[in-house]
């Protein structure tokens, strides 16, 4: 049977009210699992930071019925046997290559329509619902084990497909069919996987020439400068006028008691000087000379004056103050445009527990701490272009 497009398979025979959506397929957090987008630019051949996961290789349009399936594992989207093997000669070869020898994946797989699997997974269990297949004339029935399925046709990415495949049938593949059959499914994908294992080299991870000692200390490519940041204080003391003294146990700066600021203004002794306010029961004739009276009445004019400014309407802020003060605030508007993540993401405890970056892979992502992957991730920009600021000052020198 010829294949089909992806959005023509359904579990509802009249698709009235079965839209079709945009299913995201590889859906990861991109700030806390950013070790392992590193891991996919390099394989893939990319750029570091070049990979975004709101291209639209990453989507597929499905019927909103089977998009909830997919995400649940009910079945999965697997590239067909050819692609995947084609996959695989791509991964052995970038896998060995050195870094500017690496080939990109959209030139060996170029963006375009491809053919798909449709694997049954969990909706083998229990009341397996039947699949309806639209496009021609007559509406197609196939009820479980669902032989004969059409391939699905998409503009979706294989490399994108194949990594949720792997993860989908190393999850449902044994609970649903024998260990032969699930092995079957999930060795040609893995194998493709495990070629995506290693850590990069630390050029592809950090950047070239990038001066150690801008980088954070606690970073794993900024211990270079931890034992200069140490012993830098001896040099960057600035020359101070001090007495040195064999009595004192420490340097004694040659300077006098200072005035207070207020002390400056106001020649009076402490005692003379009293409260801004009068003090209940003072006489007039108790007054220190130079003291300025308050009539009562002045201060309840001013207390009645603020209390209706404090009430008053034109304080009230509109509904569109922010946006408002955003226009004539390039800062507060490039801080409102900031992404922000959805506090279920944030406290869920895989947020914690995994701080490795990583969902399959090897190595640790501290790049929190490095000054330049925090560079590139705020500003875009890369540290080891801007060359050594130290040139500069002594430029200035």
């Amino acid at each position: 049977m010829p294949s089909i497009p992806s959005a023509d398979i359904s579990t509802r025979r009249v698709l009235k009210n079965c839209p079709v959506v945009k299913h995201r397929i590889l859906s990861l957090d991109a700030g806390q699992f950013c070790r392992q987008i590193n891991h996919f630019e390099y394989y893939w051949g990319l750029q570091k930071g070049e990979l975004n996961l709101d291209t639209p290789l990453n989507h597929i349009e499905l019927r909103s019925d089977m998009s909830e399936k997919l995400t649940v594992g009910d079945w999965a989207l697997v590239p067909t046997p050819e692609t995947l093997r084609s996959m695989l000669r791509f991964a052995k070869y970038n896998a060995k290559a050195s870094l500017h020898a690496r080939k990109h994946y959209l030139t060996v797989f170029p963006a375009k329509e491809y053919e798909y699997e449709v694997v049954p997974l969990y909706m083998l269990k229990g009341r397996s619902p039947t699949l309806y297949v639209h496009g021609d004339p007559r509406v197609k029935m196939f009820r479980a084990p669902y032989k004969g399925l059409p391939r699905i046709r998409s503009s979706a990415h294989p490399f994108f497909v194949a990594w949720v495949a792997c993860d989908l049938l190393d999850l449902q593949a044994p609970l649903v069919m024998s260990i032969e059959e699930s092995e079957a499914l999930r060795n040609p994908v893995g194998d493709i996987i495990d070629y995506w294992y290693n850590e990069p080299p630390e050029t592809f991870l950090i950047g070239p020439d990038v001066w150690n000692q801008h980088r954070h200390p606690l970073s794993d490519d900024g211990q270079d400068a931890d034992a200069a940041l140490r012993s830098s204080h001896k040099a960057n003391v600035p020359a101070s006028n001090v007495r040195k003294t064999t009595r004192a146990p420490c340097r004694q700066p040659k300077a006098t008691t200072r005035a207070k600021p207020y002390a400056r203004y106001d020649t009076r002794r402490v005692a003379d000087r009293g409260s801004a306010l009068p003090r209940p029961g003072i006489q007039s004739e108790e007054r220190p000379a130079g003291h300025i009276a308050y009539d009562l009445s002045d201060l309840r004019t001013w207390n009645d004056r603020a209390r209706a400014e404090s009430t008053s309407p034109s304080l009230i802020w509109s509904e569109t103050w922010l946006d408002e003060e955003s226009a004539s605030d390039a800062i507060l508007a490039q801080y409102r445009r900031e992404s922000v993540r959805d506090a279920e993401d944030a406290l869920h405890p895989q947020s914690t527990i995994n701080g490795g970056g990583l969902v399959y892979g090897e190595g640790q992502d501290r790049s929190r701490f490095s000054s330049n992957n925090w560079a590139m991730r705020a500003t875009g920009a890369c540290l080891w272009t801007l060359g050594n600021p130290r040139d500069g000052i002594k430029c200035l020198q």
